[in-house]
């Protein structure tokens, strides 16, 4: 949607009109907006649904229609989307094995090899980039459906569970609520954006639906561990209410700069920790990409923290 839209193409790298591409890859484009209006009108009213129609449909039809579509708030639409099946990824990232926050990833053994971390990952609306960080930082990654139980998960005995980002309200996924209430203390966890808020969830906390829901780029978000300021890139309309978050067991970790709303957490005896923006994010922004290395060393201290423990019990 634009307020102008230019059928002339002048730069001398240029190929093709935008027209010609939008129409040769079926892209519909709307213009002669007023674009700023709108966002006026948004900003008042908050985040709202609505009709585009090219039939000429008298105005007051259109928003009758608009009205009746259902909103977001309460459709679980993760397990609609996820894959029907399990599968295996072993593809990484060209681009990001070779750049600067990749040297070192993975401890090298006694006998030469990298250490690897068998990872099963939740597949609620993931997305590829986040399977090939996974990779990149030394991890066999084994995607599984959104309701595999903790128990499926468990008897692949993985060295950490990663919960992907989706769609959707989370609170009505209870499957997922469950199996994450069933890995606690079993494996560690990382979830991100939905996986974000199912985590809260599944620690005795609440969500609800953002007036605008935060989408781009270019969020400001506050590391209170670090206490540095993080660009993240974000989509999403839920959120998790610290408030309702037991603090004895959850901490709070990050908070969004913009409307101060929660961001990250993580519990502070176990091994879970969750953020609620996109740490994957391609082409960027990458100042989230630490948050791979973190998973691991979580797995890398609960691999030998078990290895600790076998040998106490045999030695009793």
């Amino acid at each position: 949607m634009v307020r102008e839209f230019s059928a002339i193409s002048s730069n001398w790298r240029s190929t093709e009109s935008t027209q010609a591409y939008l129409t040769r890859h079926n892209i519909p484009v709307l213009w002669d907006v007023d674009t700023r209006a709108l966002v006026r009108h948004i900003r008042k009213q908050g985040a709202l649904r609505g009709v585009l129609a090219t039939d000429g449909s008298a105005a007051e039809a259109l928003v009758t229609e608009a009205r009746a579509l259902t909103s977001m708030a309460g459709q679980e639409l993760a397990s609609r989307v996820s894959s029907e099946k399990q599968y295996a990824w072993d593809k990484g990232s060209i681009e990001l094995t070779a750049s600067p926050w990749h040297e070192g990833m993975g401890e090298v053994q006694p006998d030469g090899e990298v250490q690897k971390f068998r990872v099963v990952a939740y597949d609620y609306g993931i997305k590829q980039n986040i399977l090939r960080l996974l990779v990149d930082h030394n991890c066999e990654v084994l995607v599984v459906p959104a309701k595999t139980s903790a128990e499926d998960a468990l008897a692949l005995k993985p060295d950490g569970v990663f919960l992907s980002n989706g769609p959707g309200d989370p609170e009505p996924a209870t499957y997922a609520v469950e199996s994450i209430r069933n890995l606690l203390g079993k494996a560690p966890v990382f979830g991100i954006c939905l996986g974000h808020q199912l985590c809260g969830l599944a620690l005795g906390g609440k969500t609800f639906k953002l007036r605008f829901g935060h989408h781009g780029s270019n969020h400001p978000v506050k590391n209170l561990l670090t206490d540095q300021v993080e660009i993240t890139a974000q989509n999403h309309g839920f959120c998790v209410d610290p408030d309702s978050l037991p603090s004895s067991e959850v901490e709070i970790t990050h908070v969004n700069l913009n409307d101060h709303t929660n961001e990250g957490l993580r519990h502070r005896t176990l091994p879970l920790f969750s953020v609620q923006y996109h740490p994957e994010a391609s082409p960027g922004p990458h100042d989230s990409h630490y948050l791979f290395r973190q998973f691991t060393e979580t797995m890398k201290h609960w691999k030998l923290s078990g290895t600790l423990r076998r040998g106490q019990t045999r030695a009793q």
